[in-house]
């Protein structure tokens, strides 16, 4: 601390400390403070933005491909194929980009088969928060982007604990999605009883924790389970056409 000296005390005896520092110092001081708290709020101290990253790749595989709510494709034709996945489990979020992306490539934007997509929760719950805002986006027609989108920044959002900042930015970086309009779906009930309905059908289906795929059409229908590859699926297509 700054404090007054007697005459004689040491050095500059007969000398007095200005009053006038002590309050240039307090200026000082207080903005500093002020500074450390306007960094703390915006700065990296803060909670920050999250670059999205993959939008173009997405846009690639899914855009221009007729799409409503969970389903994506003709909706005439024969075969069907249901994909039930959950986003916020990460093997999942690689069985999806790695798997499912490709076929939707192959056989949607062909024209061949509709894709439908089932939120199957692999965690103690049968809901989780990023089901739910890709259900928002549904509606939409905007449910495919969101979740591929998701999935491929998945390990930054749960770094976030998927937020409800986060999921946001996520709806931002989807191409035609009016997120005032998102919001107000994120928050309907609606969305949460769609994947309430998608996690019934799981349990009648008796699925096992793992991304599974049911194939159906003119041939019957084909349950293939633990995360069936990209040949098994191409095959149950065949058979069932």
């Amino acid at each position: 601390a700054i404090t007054r000296r007697s005459p004689g005390d040491g050095p500059g005896a007969g000398s007095e400390v200005s009053p006038w520092v002590p309050r240039a110092l307090l200026v000082v001081g207080g903005g500093a403070l002020v500074a450390a708290i306007v960094s703390i709020a915006v700065g990296e101290g803060g909670p920050q933005a999250q670059e999205i990253g993959g939008v173009n790749e997405v846009q690639r595989i899914f855009g221009g491909i007729a799409q409503e709510d969970a389903e994506l494709g003709p909706e005439d034709a024969e075969t069907v194929v249901t994909v039930f996945n959950d986003i916020q489990c990460e093997p999942c979020a690689a069985y999806e980009i790695d798997v499912i992306d490709p076929l939707v490539e192959e056989y949607a934007r062909t024209g061949e088969a509709r894709f439908e997509f089932r939120h199957f929760s692999l965690a103690p719950n049968d809901t989780t928060v990023a089901a739910i805002a890709a259900e928002a986006a549904g509606e939409q027609a905007r449910q495919w982007q969101y979740l591929d989108t998701f999935v491929r920044n998945q390990e930054a959002a749960i770094s976030r604990d998927v937020d409800d900042d986060v999921l946001r930015e996520i709806a931002e970086a989807v191409p035609q999605l009016e997120t005032d309009q998102w919001l107000e779906d994120f928050d309907s009930p609606r969305s949460e009883e769609l994947v309430r309905e998608d996690a019934v059908l799981a349990a009648e289906l008796e699925l096992p924790a793992d991304p599974a795929v049911v194939v159906a059409g003119p041939g019957g229908q084909r349950e293939l389970i633990e995360s069936p590859s990209s040949e098994q699926i191409e095959s149950a297509i065949a058979e069932v056409r």
